[in-house]
């Protein structure tokens, strides 16, 4: 009877167990499907945002391309002007046969330029190309039937600028814009020059007639619809203005059908994917319900062996943190006990009753004595750096050697910063006796960085940067002094910060080195020159790329000593090749903004080649386009050429290129930069841009050399456009000094 009633108690109790489960997994399941509910409804929102976010960044793509296209072929009158002017100066007059050469060196391979021309008074003398535009001969704008082009003449008689027409109908048909701009010579004005350009061919080249991936154009300019449909307009969901010369044009567009399809689709598979994860879950739920004793009595059994094997470990532990926390060259505690000491300190310090100051030495002559002695001197002087530093601490200071030469001290509680000046001074003034070494007194002293918790960070690695930063600020101001932490001392990242700091040191030792590219005469392969290439070889990064560091040394103003670094160690070098006989070769050195815009920039140059004994014919100084197009800078230019410096252009035509300033500048060489030389043979707008170049430097005696060229393509097309100079990877990769003086030796 008793059985009985167990059985049936058991049985009571495994069905009301039983019912429980599925009760609980009901509820769930309803949790769960709720939750894939909204989190869906969400996927779908942010997918539909996403489609339109997509569209607009395709939208500026375009719109960018459309602008980049007018502005470049509008801008050509300038040249054109330039051309005009200078036929002028030299013969009096232009000739139909060179305004056609010069017009062919642009237009071939220029899509959407309808014609160039030339109005002698306002009156069609000459056009390019000559077919399908006889009808603008003789055409006078100044008498036109059309009011908005007598305007615009009148208008463009009066100015320098460039004035724009259009978009309308065409003389000689079809839908375009004009870009026009007056000549005067000899004091009065001459007639335009005039650059019509064909509107369906700048909107394909902007990509916006082709067929696109799922997006609809519409372009309106001046009230009129270009192409697509004018309802885009009503009420566009994606819109751009685009910025021309005197006025701008509207795109608006619409994701296509498709696109918002695919979120539906997405937004299925998700619902899908989750329901499926819920159905293992509570498949997984249940399986883990029912076996919950058996695993109960596995956790018991493995917590005891988990328990004494944590034991074991303590000990253990206990018998290796005795070393692990200590350096082995001075006994002091090391790097690892200073970060975990750092974290209890910060934890148990309660400001603002209490704060803790973290002063970061670094001493100053250390490199000079292990270099010298050897590091058993070495490690001898941290030994007795360490004592002397243990013999002024109080119980509320910890000393720790955290590396080479960097030691740091802890002190809390602190009430003010008096307290850790009145410390730092006391450490400063350890170092006012000299150390005895091999019966020799050195006077070593140290730079002190002070950071204070939590004014200066809210965690450890916050304190250590800026104490470190610091630390380097008393370093660069004089040494042998302490300096706290203030917000004037941040850059503008972290890793900026951290950089900014590895620059000073990889100055003061001497981590810089240079490599040389050589240049080459395009028809004869004869070395022509080098051009010097800074490299930085830091002692824990390793090699560290220029782009990573320029520009943080022009923020900093570090670019000024680096550069006069990189020009000592150039000349220095081009006084090795030359003492040993070896043929003097024109090295070329980039200039930085901040070096050339120094007040005696010239004088400095010049002391810096009087101090090597080096010719100034030896050195080509490479500076911008931007830099040699300030009107303040010309004077300088010249100096530096009549001193017998070479001068010339880096990366001409990327920025902001001026025919009539190059006309001007005192430079003898202009660079091709490699972004047009990896066009060639791939894109015909940077074979004629780069054939336009050649054609004027040529007229402008100018030599030109080509950068970044690597394929035997670029190099023939560069020589039969009679290209002077080759430099890049198809003749040489930047090299060493060691592998430059076997080529020298050929």
């Amino acid at each position: 009877m008793r059985r009985a009633i167990k059985r049936h108690l058991f049985a009571m109790h495994s069905y009301k167990a039983s019912l429980g489960l599925w009760i609980l997994l009901a509820v769930l399941a309803l949790l769960l499907d709720s939750g894939i509910v909204l989190f869906t409804h969400d996927y779908k929102e942010r997918l539909a945002k996403e489609v339109y976010t997509d569209a607009q960044y395709e939208l500026n793509a375009h719109a960018s391309a459309l602008s980049s296209a007018i502005d470049s072929k509008l801008n050509l009158a300038k040249g054109i002007r330039a051309f005009v002017i200078d036929e002028l100066e030299h013969s009096g007059t232009v000739s139909q046969s060179r305004f056609s050469t010069f017009s062919s060196a642009f237009m071939d391979g220029l899509p959407g330029i309808r014609n160039f021309s030339i109005y002698e008074n306002g009156i069609a003398s000459m056009v390019y190309p000559l077919e399908g535009n006889e009808v603008l001969l003789g055409l006078d704008l100044f008498h036109h039937r059309d009011p908005a082009v007598r305007e615009n003449a009148e208008r463009t008689k009066l100015t320098e600028e460039l004035t724009i027409l259009g978009p309308l109908e065409l003389t000689q048909g079809g839908t375009g814009i004009l870009s026009r701009q007056s000549v005067f010579w000899q004091g009065r004005f001459w007639g335009f020059v005039s650059v019509v350009l064909d509107v369906p061919p700048i909107l394909e080249e902007a990509g916006l007639t082709s067929a696109n991936k799922g997006i609809e154009f519409a372009v309106r300019a001046g009230g009129q619809v270009l192409i697509g449909s004018p309802e885009h307009f009503d009420h566009p969901s994606l819109y751009q203005a685009v910025s021309i010369p005197e006025g701008h044009w509207e795109i608006a567009a619409e994701p296509g059908a498709f696109r918002l399809d695919s979120v539906d689709s997405k937004v299925r598979l998700v619902q899908r994917i989750c329901w499926s994860a819920m159905l293992l879950i509570l498949i997984f739920l249940y399986t883990q319900f029912t076996q919950k004793a058996k695993l109960k009595q596995l956790v018991k059994l493995r917590t005891q062996k988990l328990e004494e094997a944590n034991r074991e470990l303590e000990v253990t532990y206990q018998e290796l943190a005795a070393t692990a926390y200590r350096d082995p060259v001075t006994g002091l505690l090391n790097r690892s006990s200073f970060n975990e000491t750092l974290a209890v300190w910060m934890e148990e310090v309660r400001p603002p009753e209490a704060r803790m100051a973290l002063l970061y030495l670094d001493i100053d002559q250390f490199k000079l004595v292990n270099d010298t002695l050897g590091h058993v001197y070495g490690d001898l002087l941290l030994r007795e750096i360490g004592d002397r530093l243990s013999g002024v601490l109080s119980q509320n200071q910890l000393l720790f050697r955290i590396g080479g030469d960097e030691f740091t001290i802890l002190q809390r509680p602190i009430e003010g910063l008096d307290e850790a000046r009145a410390f730092a001074q006391k450490v400063c003034d350890l170092f006012q006796e000299p150390f005895r070494l091999r019966d020799t007194e050195y006077f070593i002293t140290a730079s002190i960085g002070i950071a204070i918790y939590p004014e200066d960070g809210g965690d450890g690695a916050s304190i250590v940067r800026n104490a470190d930063v610091a630390m380097y600020r008393a370093k660069q101001e004089g040494k042998n002094q302490y300096r706290f932490f203030d917000t004037s001392l941040s850059t503008n990242t972290e890793e900026a910060m951290e950089l900014a700091g590895q620059l000073r040191r990889a100055l003061e030792k001497d981590e810089f080195f240079i490599h040389y590219q050589p240049q080459i005469e395009a028809r004869t392969g004869k070395l022509t020159g080098l051009e010097a290439l800074i490299r930085w070889q830091h002692p824990v990064r390793g090699l560290v790329p220029p782009g990573t560091f320029i520009p943080i040394a022009e923020e900093t103003g570090l670019i000024v000593p680096i550069g006069e670094k990189v020009l000592h160690l150039v000349c220095a070098q081009s006084k090795i090749w030359q003492r040993a006989g070896l043929p003097p070769v024109r090295i070329a050195v980039n200039l930085s903004a901040r070096q050339f815009a120094q007040k005696n920039f010239a004088a400095r140059l010049g002391e810096i080649l009087e101090e090597h004994e080096m010719e100034p014919r030896y050195i080509e100084l490479e500076i911008t386009e931007n830099m040699a197009m300030k009107d303040d800078m010309q004077p300088v230019l010249q100096q530096l050429r009549d001193q017998g410096f070479t001068l010339s252009i880096d990366d001409f035509g990327t920025q902001y290129s001026s025919l009539n300033y190059l006309k001007k500048l005192p430079v003898q060489k202009i660079k091709i930069d490699r972004s047009f030389v990896t066009g060639i043979s791939r894109d015909r707008k940077d074979e004629a841009i780069i054939a336009a170049m050649l054609h004027i430097a040529d007229r402008l005696n100018l030599t030109v050399i080509a950068e970044g060229v690597e394929t035997q393509e670029q190099l023939d097309f560069l020589k039969d456009n009679n290209c002077h100079s080759i430099q890049g990877y198809i003749f040489y990769k930047p090299q060493p000094a060691e592998e430059i003086e076997d080529l020298l030796k050929e």
